[in-house]
């Protein structure tokens, strides 16, 4: 096939093992690529060009070009035995582009090397030099070594940024000699799924196809699914769910009650009944020993995996807002704090640490949800800082997690649709939610801080981003206090 809007890419190839139909779709041009939510490229040009650094006399292909383009100059370089930077290689439909394609003159030969911002070699990593391979090979090119590049997870920086022990480096040949057999079986059963993809429809029988919630494209695989996919967010459904589909059990009242699990029956239960379910006995006994005046935190951080501050470490979470609520139920008061670090060329842990310990009254019980990131940030921030040791001491023991709760199906209404995330609970018992937002989750509020710190906005712009993440994280908290007062109010709970 010469047609190059058939190529093959390495994404292609990655996708296959996700899901055969979603590759055949995706494609085909039958349905669109999901859109990536957040860049995950906001490091990778800074982590590619540390990776470069290692090398010397490099060609570099840009690829902005045009592919043709692209291809041309790389082969070119190849001719010339040269190093090459995002070397752009297709052999018949398969196209791939590869880091660092390096030219080893004392074996006459070229090594492959990939750069990987992660911590660990992954599955998707040994298939993805298996496809380099093989485009490079089907060129015709003695491929004689792979070499992966990937981050030390537990590297600390110091003042001074060492590369050498940031970087890990380590050759993964022997490893993909290991699993050919293995990597061939996988190649073999892509080729044949691409001459004869048969039916594209949900197979309960592969462990590929696992849930109508993630699917890309669910007018071809569950076109006989009702609009809500009931039984698909059925709590811990699993295997036992894609079962229930093939034989058509598409709705709650359709599952075999005997076969459910206490938490399934629960589930069911609510929205058979279209009612809230409570265990007063374990809600009771989790709000024993409460103080008065209560504390609900929540904490916004970013993990770049570039080191960017002393004392931190690839991945690490760095908090750099909090938002608190302090409410006496004796008086009914609701005392709001908050602290952002708006100078972002500083570490942020000293200003919030600081901060959080004169806001938050000494000997009050701290509700977060899912308690061991709130308690983790403050840990971690205090072996960096000792100075906040005592704090975090006093602390910790005060800490109760207002997930569990939900967690464990104490509490549960029909509109939580099976999940435990504050995003879910907060609208099915209040009229609070974050669709309002222009900050609407975690995972955005982290990208959005680390490009104040990368410096990638404007005066202004940061400005409105400042205000942004403050009110997202205000809500978090906010709804906290009012999840935890509909509890108390639900069961008429008197502290003591």
């Amino acid at each position: 096939m010469s047609n190059s809007s058939l190529r093959i890419t390495k994404s292609n190839y990655l996708q296959f093992f996700r899901c055969p139909n979603a590759f055949h779709l995706i494609h085909q041009g039958l349905v669109s690529k999901p859109p990536q939510q957040f860049n995950s490229n906001l490091e990778w040009s800074e982590f590619q060009n540390l990776c470069r650094s290692l090398f010397s006399n490099a060609v570099t292909i840009e690829k902005s070009q045009d592919r043709e383009g692209a291809i041309q100059k790389t082969t070119q370089a190849i001719q010339d035995k040269k190093t090459t930077f995002s070397a752009h290689l297709q052999f018949h439909e398969y196209f791939t582009i590869i880091e660092c394609l390096q030219y080893d003159p004392t074996r006459d030969g070229w090594v492959i090397w990939d750069f990987r911002p992660v911590g660990s070699l992954k599955l998707d990593i040994l298939r993805s030099f298996y496809y380099h391979d093989k485009v490079a090979s089907g060129l015709g090119l003695s491929i004689i070594g792979n070499q992966l590049i990937r981050i030390q997870s537990s590297y600390e920086r110091s003042e001074d940024f060492d590369l050498n022990a940031y970087l890990n480096m380590s050759e993964i040949s022997e490893k993909l000699r290991s699993e050919k057999e293995t990597r061939d079986a996988e190649w073999q059963e892509f080729v044949e799924f691409r001459c004869e993809p048969g039916e594209i429809r949900f197979d309960s029988e592969k462990s590929k196809c696992r849930s109508a919630k993630a699917c890309v494209a669910t007018d071809h695989c569950f076109s006989n699914l009702p609009n809500q996919f009931e039984i698909f967010d059925l709590r811990d459904g699993n295997d036992l769910t894609k079962t229930w589909f093939k034989e058509n059990r598409l709705r709650y009242e359709d599952l075999p009650y005997t076969d459910l699990s206490p938490i399934q029956k629960i589930q069911v239960d609510a929205h058979k009944w279209n009612a809230v379910h409570f265990d007063r006995k374990n809600l009771e006994l989790f709000f024993q020993n409460i103080t008065d005046t209560v504390a609900f935190l929540d904490f916004e951080s970013t993990n770049p995996y570039i080191p960017i501050f002393p004392k931190t470490r690839p991945f690490q979470h760095l908090p750099f807002l909090y938002s608190l609520h302090i409410w006496d139920s004796k008086t009914n008061e609701l005392v709001h704090k908050t602290f952002i670090q708006e100078d972002t060329s500083m570490d942020p842990r000293p200003s919030v640490l600081n901060a959080l310990s004169h806001d938050l009254p000494r000997g009050i019980t701290i509700f977060s949800f899912n308690d061991f990131f709130e308690k983790l940030i403050i840990e971690e921030s205090s072996l960096a800082f000792p100075e906040f040791r005592p704090f975090w001491q006093e602390v910790e023991p005060r800490f109760k997690d207002l997930a569990l709760p939900f967690k464990r199906f104490w509490v549960y209404h029909p509109k939580q649709n099976g999940k435990a995330s504050l995003k879910e609970i907060l609208p099915a018992f209040t009229k609070e939610n974050h669709k309002e937002l222009s900050i609407q989750a975690g995972q955005d509020a982290n990208y959005q801080y680390l490009k104040l710190v990368k410096k990638q906005v404007t005066v202004e712009e940061k400005k409105s981003v400042l205000e942004d993440l403050v009110a997202y994280c205000k809500l978090d908290s906010y709804g906290l206090f009012l999840i935890y007062r509909m509890l108390r109010e639900e069961l008429s709970i008197s502290q003591c």
